[in-house]
């Protein structure tokens, strides 16, 4: 008989690279402008605001005191951490015989799932409380169709202004961060008006997660930004939004060694995409020697995370929340 490889498979062996290939991570932004606090007991935090006072327009009568001013009003937002977290079991047997690095890969990896839940969980409140806003001829998500709801450089302008005339103050650096899809960034570039005024702005390295400043706002882009398949008009059409943010629109908190930090996994330092994975929190790892009764044998052992977390919006005016169509939404 031959000696082929179908005949002599025993003896054929893959070639396995120590080396493991790279995952594909978003870039976690929503929750770096937020106003954040970590918190140590008690378990609330609560954010306070005194409400400005309106103009005084009538003149002072010649010796007639005028009455008095109504007190300012006070409102007050309390933040209430929940907790979150998940596990993997992992067997000694694995531990012994396992040719990857499976206790350090899979740390990495649940440190990326705790960056992503809470990223996507403060997108959700934002999507929930933010101000919603629309093309000029829809006031909902359904009726939304593509092309003619696709965001335009007029949507940047109005919305841009639309927190300047609310009195919102720029919450990076004297300009307004905007998160989107990169859907809605590759829709604004097919916009000949919108690339005018993007070349002649401040340029960015597009290293960076932001992608470049027009007209006062810092766009930058997440694959996590919040996104509605088949949410527009007929239920054929994917809708996204995107979200216009203010100083003090909306605060988080945590607890004590439990609070994940604000961290873009794409990088460290101005949020540079060098594709070193960040762990948000500390893992937990239990090695199989631990345990009691339920372990008898030092049979498993496990990784997990933890991590607590709320998000409010503290005012609703100084966050919008634009929904539109891009040049994918009937794709």
């Amino acid at each position: 008989m031959a000696l082929t490889t179908s005949t002599m498979s025993a003896s054929v062996k893959s070639v396995y690279e120590k080396r493991l290939l790279i995952r594909g991570l978003p870039r976690l932004l929503h929750g770096r402008w937020a106003k954040h606090a970590t918190i140590n007991g008690y378990g609330d935090y609560e954010l306070r605001r005194y409400e400005s006072m309106s103009a005084v327009t009538s003149p002072l009568s010649e010796g007639s005191t005028p009455g008095e001013q109504s007190a300012p009003t006070i409102t007050s937002v309390t933040l209430d951490p929940s907790y979150y977290g998940a596990y993997v079991i992992v067997t000694d047997r694995l531990e012994m015989e396992a040719f990857d690095p499976v206790i350090s890969e899979t740390s990495a990896i649940l440190g990326e799932q705790c960056g992503l839940s809470i990223d996507t969980i403060i997108r959700n409140a934002l999507v929930s409380g933010a101000t919603a806003a629309y093309p000029s001829d829809v006031s909902a998500v359904g009726s939304l169709d593509a092309p003619a709801h696709n965001i335009s450089y007029k949507d940047i302008v109005k919305q841009s202004f639309a927190l300047q005339a609310a009195n919102a103050l720029p919450a990076d650096g004297g300009r307004f961060p905007v998160v989107m899809h990169p859907h809605s960034l590759a829709t604004l570039f097919n916009d000949e008006t919108f690339v005018n005024a993007f070349i002649m702005g401040t340029q960015e390295e597009l290293k960076s997660g932001k992608m470049g400043t027009v007209l006062n706002c810092d766009l930058y882009c997440s694959s996590n930004a919040y996104e509605l398949a088949d949410g527009g008009a007929g239920s054929t059409t994917d809708v996204y939004e995107a979200f216009f943010i203010a100083q003090e629109g909306f605060g988080t908190v945590g607890m004590a060694s439990v609070d994940p930090k604000n961290v873009d996994m794409m990088g460290t330092g101005d949020y540079n995409m060098t594709g070193k994975p960040v762990k948000p929190v500390e893992i937990i790892v239990k090695p199989t020697d631990s345990g009691g009764a339920d372990n008898p044998l030092n049979q498993r052992g496990s990784i997990a995370w933890k991590a607590s977390n709320d998000v409010e919006i503290t005012n609703s005016s100084w966050i919008i929340g634009f929904y539109h169509t891009t040049i994918y939404s009937d794709d």
